[in-house]
């Protein structure tokens, strides 16, 4: 799990691009592959194994710098990735976060297909913590409606701002529900952890959090072991 890349700036939410690179290259050299978002599915669902060494890229919030930095990275080791778009704010910057970076246009969000896989974050990039399952269904709901009229491709998988699912097993239950309902394929938090298949529950799949922070090292132990002791 991604959010920023930077020429130069590494922090919490941010890799640098050379980052970035050394760490493709790292998944290269250890022959890991990347694979789709459908690809993925169709092993859920089928409940059959994937390739040794599969592994998704995802990055969250659909910014700009994932066009301009990102992209060319990813094109240049023939990596694909997927981008977990929260659609109120397509063309805006991140309102929940004091607007401190610009996001992609419609535009340029098209100019990450084929290699991008766009898929869905919310519409109002919401903490599901801490909302009704009434919210939650709302938002899922405007989350697809706003997909569908940008007339962009996108995957009926959802990615949770924040990580965040309700604690209520009561809310949580109508959410896992509702996106049966919505038709959304999977879910994903972070956790920290490798998935192991077959999943028992699809709207639960884990992701690592990579952070511009990390050393290589580190990096590497994520990727082979998941959450860092």
């Amino acid at each position: 799990m991604f959010h920023k890349i930077d020429p130069e700036l590494q922090d919490a939410l941010t890799v640098s691009a050379p980052q970035f690179e050394q760490q493709l290259q790292w998944l290269q050299d250890h022959n890991y592959q990347t694979i789709t978002l459908e690809h993925f599915a169709t092993s859920l669902h089928q409940r059959k194994s994937l390739p040794d060494r599969s592994v998704l890229i995802t990055f969250d919030d659909a910014y700009l710098n994932n066009l301009t930095h990102a992209l060319p990275i990813l094109q240049r080791f023939g990596m694909s990735a997927v981008l977990f778009v929260p659609t109120a704010f397509v063309g805006r910057c991140n309102e929940w976060d004091g607007c401190t970076d610009p996001l992609m246009s419609i535009d340029q969000l098209r100019q990450l297909l084929p290699t991008f896989e766009l898929a869905l974050h919310s519409h109002r990039h919401l903490n599901y913590k801490h909302q009704t399952a009434a919210v939650i269904q709302a938002d899922l709901t405007e989350n697809i409606a706003a997909f569908d009229a940008l007339h962009l491709p996108y995957t009926r998988a959802f990615a949770y701002p924040y990580g965040g699912r309700p604690k209520d097993a009561a809310t949580k239950q109508a959410m896992q529900q509702a996106m049966e309902q919505l038709r959304i394929e999977m879910a994903f938090r972070i956790g920290n952890r490798l998935n192991r298949l077959p999943t028992s529950n699809r709207f639960e799949l884990q992701r690592l959090d990579i952070r511009g922070t990390d050393s290589m090292a580190q990096f590497a132990r994520k990727v082979r072991f998941g959450k860092l002791l």
